[in-house]
């Protein structure tokens, strides 16, 4: 960690130049130092923030804004930045907190500024800034230059990224490997570096641990798939936008889904949708619930009770009748759509104390819900935290602001400690945002939630879908088109796998994991499909069209493997099915 002041000249020679290496510099005094380009994630979380350039500023220098620190570090398309603020402040909203970037580390090009020329300008609290080429100069927003950043609630540490491919009025952003950095709040705040010093970053091109992207597919059958999806109006009855919905939801497989914004949709015109994207089969149906104005929960297993958690807010609580052969236990899920947008904290606030109240309720004798000791509960949906830190605060540990209205807090989970939010990386790349609209001037932001009772349920596997980020090969595999997620929604689908600790002890004793494989997919002709399960010698197949259709169907007795000739079909998506006395399993396939 480096000071403000007081350095002697580090006499360290770079012997090879084939190394790569990141420095930062100091005019009139100065250090180097290596750091190395980094596997960073934007995802509210720092333990990858490791071996990074950094500055530290002095304490207690700032107006109103005391800049402590910054770090630096970048892969092959980010530049990295992690800042450190002596207080809590919205990033994009209401802060006169600005970025300079000389992105050619040269003074005399750009705007002058603390002794370096800085070709982008970003006003975070404005949310835009400023390029400048030439002798010309271009409005920008924070979209334009590829702008991440985490967390989208209020905080006293950020971390943020700009891409590095960017290109502004025909210009690249990045000219070379060598860039300085400073930071200031406002015209008469608190600088970083201070007033003659200059910080100087260079890229590291060294290559980081690739991503690996995430399989969508559940890891075990008696995992329940929660998704949580933000229709942005009434997407579910969109004509336009219908097939794109079906297609994810029929690839995700999940077992409940908590959607939102579907004003004027029906929980009947849910169910059907559902219905067509992920048919169950033996003439069941999915369940769907709506209680609120624009909230619905939809399940494969019976919905048992509903209740209103906030009367007039979006909050559904919904108990889900678990199958009994497996667990022991039913699961509580509350869909939640808070108060939007940075003004709405006063109403988002009581909505979270109201759901603290709700569980806390839950958990005691009496009163409007009473549930049996251990029940795992998840609060799932859209929860609009753009505003104070507090409201999260709330949710996760019980801590009720208003206790006049809704009682003293106390911690939510069952063993009296606070409860988990599921921070899920996107599938294919290492970003946590659930939002994005390129069109408007917020960058994306991660406002869709899972939180849970991890005391009795444990996250095994929990990701964000995006698709136009995909590869070719990978939406081929799964049947996706790059627009899906994009033509649906501003919102992605978020998902997260839990696995339960009160399942029935039968299920304890024997996990065997119950496999069905179906192959090739995509189909041409011949199909096979092998079903492998102890004991299982009565097999029922079936094949269905996504609007539930059966078009074809198998009785296999006293073997567990299928061979069937498809040529005939229209190319198309379909769902291969087996069904025996404990199981059932389905597959999407593609015929091609």
């Amino acid at each position: 960690m480096v000071g403000s002041a007081g350095f002697g000249i580090c006499k360290q020679f770079i012997r090879n130049m084939k190394t790569s290496f990141a420095v930062f510099l100091f005019s009139l005094t100065g250090a180097w130092l290596s750091a190395q380009s980094l596997p960073i994630a934007i995802d509210s979380q720092f333990d990858d923030w490791t071996a990074t350039a950094q500055f530290a500023d002095g304490q207690g220098d700032g107006n109103n804004l005391d800049l402590l620190r910054f770090d630096v570090a970048n892969d092959g398309n980010y530049l990295f930045l992690r800042l450190t603020l002596n207080d809590e402040i919205l990033l994009t909203n209401s802060n006169d907190l600005t970025l300079f970037l000389d992105t050619d580390n040269n003074g005399l090009t750009g705007k002058a500024v603390n002794g370096i020329g800085a070709e982008l300008e970003v006003n975070f609290g404005d949310r835009e800034g400023r390029f400048y080429f030439g002798n010309s100069s271009l409005p920008i927003n924070l979209n334009s230059v590829k702008f991440h950043h985490q967390p989208t609630v209020s905080s006293g540490v950020f971390e943020m990224a700009i891409g590095r491919d960017v290109q502004l009025a025909g210009f690249p952003l990045f000219t070379g490997n060598v860039i300085r950095i400073f930071f200031r709040d406002g015209v008469a705040g608190d600088m970083m570096p201070n007033a003659g010093q200059t910080f100087t970053y260079v890229f590291d091109n060294a290559t980081p641990p690739p991503f690996q992207p995430i399989d969508l597919q559940k890891d075990n059958s008696q995992y329940i798939r929660l998704l949580t999806w933000n229709t942005l109006q009434n997407g579910l009855d969109d004509f336009d936008r219908k097939e794109h919905f079906k297609r994810v939801i029929g690839v995700l497989q999940p077992d409940i889904i908590t959607f939102n914004e579907c004003w004027n949709v029906t929980s009947g015109m849910a169910a059907t949708l559902v219905n067509e994207a992920l048919p169950l089969g033996n003439f069941q149906s999915w369940n769907a619930v709506k209680l609120d104005q624009g909230n619905i929960t939809v399940s494969r297993f019976p919905i048992l009770q509903n209740w209103l958690v906030y009367p007039g807010s979006r909050l559904t609580a919904s108990l889900i009748d678990l199958p009994d052969g497996l667990y022991s236990t039913d699961l509580l899920v509350v869909n939640a759509h808070l108060k939007c947008c940075s003004d709405g904290n006063y109403a988002r606030q009581q909505e979270a104390d109201a759901f603290a109240a709700f569980i806390l309720d839950a958990r005691s004798p009496g009163g409007v819900i009473t549930l049996p000791e251990g029940t795992p509960f998840v609060l799932s949906g859209d929860l609009n935290l753009v505003g104070w830190q507090q409201q999260l605060t709330t949710l996760l540990t019980g801590d009720i602001v208003y206790t006049g209205t809704f009682g003293p807090g106390d911690p939510l989970d069952w063993d009296g400690t606070d409860l988990l939010d599921v921070i899920s990386l996107q599938t294919d790349q290492r970003m946590a945002y659930t939002w994005r609209s390129d069109f408007s001037d917020y960058p994306p932001s991660r406002i869709d939630f899972h939180i849970c009772s991890n005391s009795v349920m444990q996250v095994k596997k929990a990701f964000t879908l995006q698709t136009e980020i995909m590869s070719p090969e990978r939406l081929t595999e799964y049947g996706l088109l790059a627009d899906d997620t994009h033509s649906a929604s501003d919102h992605l689908p978020k998902v997260t796998d839990f696995e339960l600790d009160n399942l029935t002890e039968t299920t304890n004793t024997n996990r065997l994991e119950p496999g069905f494989e179906v192959w090739p997919n995509p189909i041409s002709h011949t199909v096979y499909a092998r079903f492998t399960w102890p004991g299982a010698t009565e097999l029922h197949f079936s094949l269905f069209r996504p609007d539930g259709m059966l078009v074809r169907q198998w009785e296999v007795t006293g073997m567990q493997e299928l061979e069937a000739d498809l040529g005939d079909l229209p190319g198309g998506i379909y769902f291969f099915s087996v069904q025996t006395e404990m199981n059932r399993k389905v597959v999407r396939v593609v015929k091609r």
